[in-house]
């Protein structure tokens, strides 16, 4: 890659904006400003204007003005990002009036430039006022558009940075078969208290960047890391608004309250200064300072995001492919808050030029508080992310997605994101029953480079192995045991698995098991297995606050039940097997409820919209409610049917309720949780629910 030259307005729209009236470059005063309306990109310059107004942004002169009317209720952002060449400044005021209250004022936000978000109403009118720090002219555009509102500030007590903005990309030229990047950031401390940022200590943030890409492949879409750096170590800390109204108290040691700062792509892309990913506990935030700094070449590649060549394509013209950059900051006192869960941001990115020389640059608005991987959820609607907590540690995702390929065969994606569980991911089993074809079975890893290792030598990058048997497909790497740098899915890093198979997916039980040895040896995340033809399960009834609210706002995790007295996250019902008539291989498990909860299994044949029913929340209406298994759970998991037990449709069967072929039921596991203190009468009472399932049967 070759570093992107700052651009050039078109010879055409120079001429235009040099020649035209205030119509097309805004007013020089603020009772004349120009009418806009709606979104777009708008032209502008204050070359030649003078200042008319009250002092705002520490140092704003030379500006124009606008009379903005907003197309409808939402959050805007306003923004010269990219497209000026000069440093700008932006003030927003409620009203035509000359000056009306002020709503947002900021000064940088990416590097220079600058990107103002506030929220507006249909048909009412904004002052819009664009000029420059101390005094800077020039020519260039202004972007309005609807955006993501900012995070709420003072939420999560104690420190909480977030990626508030990534801001802009270094293009490295490639070296031999590797590109490299580097994307800007623009931090906020949305949470409380003063967030640590002492250089030459390990009291400060670390700042890794990511790449990822979607495509198309065979006619199934796939989403995969093709990209990670090392870390950029913070150093100083400014003071900015980006996220919310900076409190103060901040230095260049400490980000304040509601304070943010940048560190642009140049920066977070400086080589000499960049640490490994491998002495840090993103869990914890603790990493070992200084950090490990093995011997390097000179090239322009080294420790930046690396991403092979022929992983890049341009975008655009009818391409389906994308890009997305994502970046994380790693904490301590971040972490100690328990606000480690929400470091990762991400936008989504363009690409151009050719299999020799790409360059990647910036598209949207950055998604925050997100990791890249819902944007894949976003992408698709088909797409299934589960939430895992280790116990203990920290978060991991799970996606995915199956798609009917025609002529009786389905491609299983999965894909596996570790955020910053510090015991890793080291294998991945997703249940297959027997006599189901099984075809293309496919890895995916990103690999790490620059020996970001022990001893400074690389993680292996040895794919993982694949096996058939016991009713399922397993991928794992090699164990601590066999090798301690073996290459498990660790912090920051996503990895794939797929294949194809002669059956359609039902909602199924999905076991991980974390590499490095402590209890639990596995946890487990709901997401589609292969089930059997004619038949289909789908999770519903969820408690995570996507639907009904919880009974006293014991929302769960996403995709599970309330949440319950212990704070599991809530109940996560699962199956296994085929809901068929002819071969009724299905069994239900609930995990994540209390350790020994009697757990009782129901069928209903009416599906309702979701109600509070004890701790929980039921989608089911009495009549036709029958009375599956009784199990006592163990470790907090119970499963049904068992051993000698009669399958489900031979249980509803024996209760009264015969099945045929096409009839759906649904299903919930409710469990007891005897603590009349977590969710007190009349709110709840001694039992809570899973999610539900929608179970419809095959022949």
């Amino acid at each position: 890659m070759t570093s992107t030259p700052r651009r050039a307005l078109p010879l055409a729209l120079a001429s235009f904006l040099l020649a035209s009236t205030a119509v097309a470059q805004g007013s020089n005063t603020c009772a004349t400003a120009t009418p806009i309306s709606g979104s777009g990109t708008f032209p502008f310059s204050n070359v030649g204007a003078t200042t008319d107004g009250p002092g705002a942004c520490g140092s704003i002169a030379n500006d124009v003005w606008f009379d903005w009317t907003a197309p409808s209720n939402d959050a805007f952002e306003v923004s010269t990002c990219g497209g000026a060449s000069f440093d700008t400044v932006i003030v927003v005021y409620d009203g035509s009036a000359c000056v009306g209250p002020l709503l947002g004022c900021i000064d940088d936000s990416c590097g220079f430039q600058t990107s103002v978000i506030f929220t507006g109403a249909a048909a009412s009118v904004y002052k819009i006022r664009i000029g420059g720090y101390a005094g800077a002219t020039g020519s260039g555009t202004f972007t309005i558009g609807v955006t993501v509102p900012p995070p709420p500030c003072g939420v999560n007590t104690g420190p909480d940075v977030i990626v508030g903005d990534i801001t802009d990309v270094l293009n490295a030229p490639p070296v031999g078969s590797m590109d490299a990047i580097a994307l800007g950031t623009t931090s906020c401390n949305i949470g409380t208290a003063l967030l640590n940022w002492i250089a030459s200590t390990n009291d400060h943030p670390v700042i890794r960047q990511n790449l990822y890409r979607y495509k198309e492949v065979g006619g199934a879409g796939r989403f995969e890391q093709i990209g990670m750096s090392w870390l950029k170590h913070g150093f100083a800390s400014l003071q900015g608004s980006l996220c919310c109204t900076c409190q103060g108290g901040g230095d260049g040691s400490h980000l304040g309250v509601g304070c943010s700062d940048p560190y642009g792509a140049g920066l977070n892309g400086s080589q000499p200064g960049l640490g490994p990913n491998w002495q840090v506990n993103a869990h914890t935030g603790f990493f070992t300072y200084p950090p490990a700094n093995p011997a390097h070449g000179n090239d322009s590649i080294y420790r930046r995001c690396q991403i092979a060549l022929a992983d890049l394509e341009a975008t655009g013209g009818g391409n389906t492919t994308r890009f997305f950059g994502e970046c994380q900051y790693v904490t301590k006192d971040d972490a100690a808050a328990g606000n480690q869960n929400n470091n990762a941001s991400w936008r989504e990115a363009n690409v151009t030029g050719n299999s020799s020389n790409w360059n990647v640059g910036l598209l949207g608005s950055t998604r925050r508080e997100e990791p890249a991987i819902r944007a894949w959820g976003q992408l698709d609607a088909a797409v299934t992310l589960a939430d895992i907590q280790v116990p203990g540690d920290g978060l991991v995702i799970l996606g995915s997605r199956t798609t009917d390929l025609g002529g009786g065969q389905w491609r299983y994606e999965y894909a596996v994101f570790n955020l910053n569980a510090d015991r890793n991911v080291g294998s991945i089993s997703v249940p297959v029953p027997s006599g189901v074809a099984v075809t293309n079975i496919g890895f995916h890893d990103v690999p790490y480079h620059d020996g970001d290792g022990p001893g400074n030598v690389s993680f292996s990058g040895l794919d993982w192995t694949s096996t058939r048997g016991s009713g399922a497909i397993t991928w794992a790497c090699e164990t601590q045991a066999q090798n301690a740098s073996a290459n498990a899915i660790r912090w920051g890093t996503q990895y794939n698995f797929r294949f194809d198979a002669d059956v359609g997916p039902l909602a199924g039980s999905i076991t991980l098991g974390l590499w490095k040895p402590a209890a639990p040896g596995t946890v487990t995340g709901g997401g589609d297995v292969p089930g059997g033809s004619g038949s289909s399960v789908t999770s519903f009834c969820f408690g995570d606050g996507s639907g009904a609210p919880c009974p006293c706002g014991n929302s769960g995790a996403a995709g599970r039940g309330c949440e319950n007295s212990i704070s599991t996250g809530g109940a996560l019902l699962a199956a296994t097997g085929t809901p068929s008539l002819g071969s009724d291989t299905l069994v239900f498990t609930s995990s994540d409820e209390r350790p020994t909860s009697l757990t009782v299994f129901w069928q209903g044949s009416i599906e309702t919209a979701g109600s509070s029913f004890g701790d929980g929340i039921g989608c089911f209406s009495n009549p036709g409610l029958r009375r599956m298994y009784s199990k006592n759970a163990s470790g907090g998991t119970a499963t049904a049917p068992q051993g000698a037990e009669p399958s489900v449709s031979a249980r509803s069967a024996a209760t009264g309720d015969p099945l045929s072929s096409g009839d759906t039921r649904i299903y919930h596991a409710f469990y007891r949780d005897p603590n009349l203190l977590f969710c007190p009468a009349p709110m709840g009472s001694t039992f809570n629910t899973s999610n539900g399932l929608r179970v419809v049967w095959g022949p």
